[in-house]
């Protein structure tokens, strides 16, 4: 399902994966995808590689710029990390499965990527599709006026 994800779409689900395990949860779901998605938009990945205890040398993130407003960002994840509940953490190593949500959202964004005849999926066709659910993160993205819209015009000028 991967192989038509791009570098930076990949790492968004290895980063949610990482903060699922982190916080101790036994399957992946929205709010780590969310998680994720911020932390690559943000270009934050070495720092919060750090934060979850990786070490090492990071290759990297293709540049590119931020789409969500840093306080924006910032207050979403850090209310995330903050509704969550926490558990022993999960190794690295541990294959976690996903909810059946996250699951409807990852093919959504394949299917999108169909529909819009992208060559990939990006972070940003995750994006679009999350912004479809009824979920605190969701809202807090629009009530700075981040839509479904906004970031599926954002796609089409990646063109």
């Amino acid at each position: 399902m991967c192989d038509s994800y791009s570098i930076r779409a990949k790492q968004v689900l290895f980063l949610a994966r990482l903060e699922s395990g982190a916080r101790g949860a036994q399957i992946l779901d929205l709010d780590d995808l969310l998680a994720g998605l911020i932390i690559e938009d943000q270009n934050a990945i070495p720092s919060a590689l750090v934060r979850l205890g990786m070490t090492g040398e990071f290759m990297g993130s293709p540049e590119h710029h931020p789409f969500l407003p840093r306080d924006t960002a910032t207050s979403v994840l850090e209310s995330i990390h903050q509704s969550l509940p926490r558990s022993t953490p999960i190794p690295n190593s541990t294959d976690m499965p996903i909810s059946s949500g996250l699951g409807e959202i990852l093919a959504a964004a394949s299917d999108l990527r169909q529909k819009l005849q992208s060559k990939e999926v990006t972070p940003l066709h995750l994006l679009a599709v999350t912004m479809r659910e009824s979920h605190s993160g969701v809202y807090a993205l629009r009530d700075v006026g981040i839509t479904e819209e906004e970031v599926l015009k954002a796609i089409e000028d990646q063109g």
